[in-house]
């Protein structure tokens, strides 16, 4: 009986430090998806409205192909991240983080991405307009993650 104790002792400890390294990179990745947004959000999408014809064309496609390189890999680690934390963890305490990372997978599958593939000129600020979604949700992901990691 004793030896049974301690191995779920060993299990429940193994469990608590993948939680917490689960939170803390999805801390980061989140911190890092913030940063990135928020430049997006200031600085490079007004900018599209400055570009005209052939220009603004190959700019935007170019962009959206280097992009990628970096948007996806941070946006599926910290998907994962979340599904883990919401598995190991508390569902109820994860629960605020996740829909909010609903939010902004939402917005950018069904508002930005449409929104890009048809994007001109004179649709830069609606774009602008939509992309404050997903900057007040990461933003406000990353003030919960980092209370729910140092605590």
């Amino acid at each position: 009986m004793q030896w049974q104790s301690v191995e779920s002792r060993l299990k429940s400890l193994n469990s608590l430090n993948m939680l917490s390294s689960f939170l803390i990179i999805q801390l980061a990745t989140c911190a890092a998806m913030t940063g990135i947004i928020w430049m997006v959000q200031i600085a490079i999408y007004p900018l599209f409205g400055r570009l005209e014809g052939a220009t603004f064309d190959d700019y935007h496609a170019r962009y959206m192909t280097r992009v990628t390189y970096i948007i996806a890999p941070l946006m599926i680690t910290e998907a994962v991240c979340c599904a883990a934390c919401l598995y190991l963890g508390d569902w109820e305490v994860m629960a605020l983080s996740s829909l909010l990372l609903a939010a902004v997978w939402a917005s950018t599958a069904f508002i930005q991405v449409p929104q890009h593939a048809k994007l001109t000129p004179e649709r830069v600020p609606a774009l602008v307009y939509t992309n404050w979604i997903r900057s007040i949700a990461w933003t406000a992901r990353t003030a919960l993650l980092a209370w729910l990691t140092v605590g």
